[in-house]
């Protein structure tokens, strides 16, 4: 309201200033010139006060929505991490204006957006230019407006009563500060609730849970510039959207770069700059950060990070997971429509949403010829654990070792994995052709991809690392063996790499 009202002093004045056919002295010009500069001191002070005042957000976030449309339905809270001090910051802004756009189509759940972008705003407008790192509730169609009223993230009201003992209390050294911490919250059912405070408590509060927990996104307003590929960056956020927004469901949509399980492999460009602006997602990162903290839904709007690998880091991350077996266009999924297809569900279950994901690719990209992109939404479930156990004892057979090079040798090759530096080949084809009877009937019944889209493409969806020379094995082979798909198999896939390297 405040907002609004100084929008229309502000354009109130340069109506004044504008208006066709005024006739201006110089006293009434100056008047008009310095009623409107008032104006604009005004507005930028009441949405500084927004920005900086706690209490002003903590009554933003109380009067927002929790829950679905109708009682028996479960809630949801969407939460879109936006990593954009990068290659990709233009992409991200504009990611952000299509969330913008489709939030009303699912009033009935909390928009939550974290937006990392770089400091080089220049060519931004002054209305809509901006630097860091900051957070939004978006909870209106028009960009301007949200972008004008950035959240500072307060202390938390209530905490998850086991993500509070082991995610705060469990990180401070000292008892003292943990005895006063415990007394600052009480336990009511499966939550720690805050209790009054004096401001003096509630710096110290927010001192342990910042700095020594931490567990606070240290977004108070002013410039701050977060590392949005960090696991600690992630993680405080996914705190921030448990605490604020308690829900039954959570889909959490990541945005940035990808490379699979290679990202902790690849090289460092000379340039930091340049290493800076393509810096990746690294799958043991966002392990570290979502492991203690699973999401329902969990999307990875990055290219490549469809393969196995990655599926397997990640398996106690996320009930349903969609990636990317490909590599994509930078400006990725279009948030418009898929809230808009997410708006028009009767009933949001898990599966339906990790569905409606891979079909609102469907609709950004239609037919498109101009690159191959396979999206696959996998339930992290017992089918998935059972296929990938089966896969492994299959591959770990000696006597199935001359099968197992033919159908390497014949293996599709993923476009755009860069075959010489990262070669992936297309997994289900190849376990096909494997012939193990067991192997077979998990995969007709495919129970774990519960939605496919191939445009101008005949892959699979999952992707499996296969070297294409020994000189490849050899630069990744202390890489691969560091992932949990080679760690807990050491009998499985990596133990007959060395052959099929030196047959490629």
């Amino acid at each position: 309201m405040i907002i609004s009202a100084m929008n229309g002093f502000i354009r109130h004045g340069i109506k004044s200033i504008l208006r066709p056919n005024a006739t201006f002295s110089g006293r009434s010009s100056g008047r008009a010139v310095k009623a409107l500069l008032l104006a604009v001191v005004i507005a930028a002070a009441g949405a500084t006060a927004l920005m900086l005042n706690p209490d002003m957000t903590a009554g933003l976030l109380n009067g927002l929505p929790l829950h679905g449309t109708t009682p028996d339905q479960e809630s949801w809270t969407l939460a879109f991490y936006l990593a954009g001090d990068n290659s990709l910051e233009r992409d991200q802004i504009k990611n952000l204006r299509e969330i913008c756009a489709g939030a009303p189509a699912v009033a009935g759940a909390p928009v939550v957006a974290f937006v990392d972008r770089d400091d080089d705003v220049s060519r931004d407008s002054i209305l809509s230019a901006w630097k860091g790192t900051r957070l939004f509730l978006v909870t209106q169609e028009d960009y301007l407006k949200v972008i004008k009223t950035p959240v500072s993230v307060d202390i938390p009201r209530s905490v998850d009563a086991q993500r509070f003992e082991r995610a705060i209390l469990g990180r401070l050294e000292n008892e003292e500060d943990r005895v006063f911490l415990s007394g600052c919250y009480t336990r009511q059912g499966s939550r720690y609730v805050l209790k009054e405070r004096d401001p003096l408590a509630g710096e110290r509060i927010r001192s342990l849970l910042e700095h020594q927990a931490g567990y606070l996104l240290p977004l108070r307003g002013g410039h701050v510039n977060l590392d949005a590929t960090d696991a600690g960056t992630l993680t405080r956020f996914v705190h921030f959207v448990k605490d604020n927004f308690p829900s039954d469901r959570v889909l959490l949509c990541i945005t940035g770069h990808g490379n699979g399980w290679f990202a902790g492999e690849t090289p460092q460009h000379p340039d930091d700059r340049s290493a800076d602006y393509a810096q990746n997602f690294e799958i043991a990162s966002l392990r570290q950060a979502l492991a203690q903290n699973p999401v329902d839904v969990l999307v990875l709007d990055m290219c490549s990070m469809g393969d196995i690998e990655t599926a397997w880091e990640l398996r106690e991350c996320a009930r349903y997971l969609v990636v990317n077996q490909t590599a994509i266009p930078t400006m990725g999924l279009d948030y418009a429509m898929l809230l808009k297809r997410l708006g028009q569900r009767a009933e949001w279950t898990p599966e339906g949403v990790a569905h409606d994901v891979v079909e609102a690719y469907r609709d950004t990209y239609g037919d498109s010829s101009q690159f191959d992109i396979s999206a696959t939404a996998l339930e992290l479930g017992e089918d998935f654990h059972a296929f990938v156990r089966s896969f492994q004892r299959a591959v770990g057979d000696p006597d199935r070792l001359p099968v197992i090079r033919r159908a390497a040798l014949e293996a599709g090759f993923i476009p755009g994995r860069h075959q010489g530096r990262y070669p992936m080949a297309d997994l289900l084809p190849l376990a096909s052709a494997l012939g193990d009877p067991e192997l077979d009937s998990l995969m007709s019944k495919k129970r774990f991809v519960v939605n496919h889209a191939a445009i101008n493409s005949s892959l699979s969806g999952i992707s499996l690392y296969l070297p294409s020379s020994a000189e490849n094995l050899q630069q990744h082979q202390e890489g691969y063996a560091r992932t949990s798909f080679a760690r807990d198999f050491p009998h499985g896939w990596v133990s007959v790499l060395p052959g099929l390297a030196a047959d490629h």
